[in-house]
């Protein structure tokens, strides 16, 4: 054996990379909702069914979103004549880039767990911001 690495996945440096070039993940909260609108790239959605479609409070979920406004990452718009809004996620630009790499580790269950290991102790155990009672939500139409 060569001793080399048999799967395709980044080492621990790569991964420590991968979160330098997006210092916009601090948290579990800011992966999560990064790999939710990367795969719902366009959502209609109020801030409560964002919310509980990730898992956290509204709080954390409104300053990460602002974090990502901020970092011109995402874009939204308000329905005028509804109370959801549209978000746009923005990896074409230069901000989203080097994300990647990061949304394709960070889109596989030991990937999540390897990069929340990285961002800090507790990263893994959010159970003091989870949202306690995921509701059934309904499309917006």
């Amino acid at each position: 054996m060569t001793g080399k690495p048999t799967s395709n996945r980044p080492g621990v440096d790569q991964t420590k990379h991968l979160l330098a070039c997006a210092p916009v993940v601090r948290d579990a909260c800011a992966l999560d909702l990064l790999v939710f609108l990367h795969r719902h790239p366009r959502a209609l959605l109020t801030n409560e069914q964002l919310a509980a479609f990730v898992g956290y409070s509204m709080k954390h979920v409104a300053t990460t979103i602002d974090a990502f406004v901020e970092a011109g990452l995402l874009e939204r718009n308000k329905n005028p004549n509804h109370p959801a809004r549209m978000y746009l996620l923005l990896l074409n630009g230069p901000q989203g880039g080097g994300l990647a790499p990061l949304l394709k580790l960070a889109s596989s269950r030991q990937g999540r767990q390897e990069i929340l290991q990285l961002l800090g102790p507790g990263q893994s155990q959010t159970a003091l911001d989870v949202v306690p009672d995921k509701r059934k939500l309904h499309a917006v139409a």
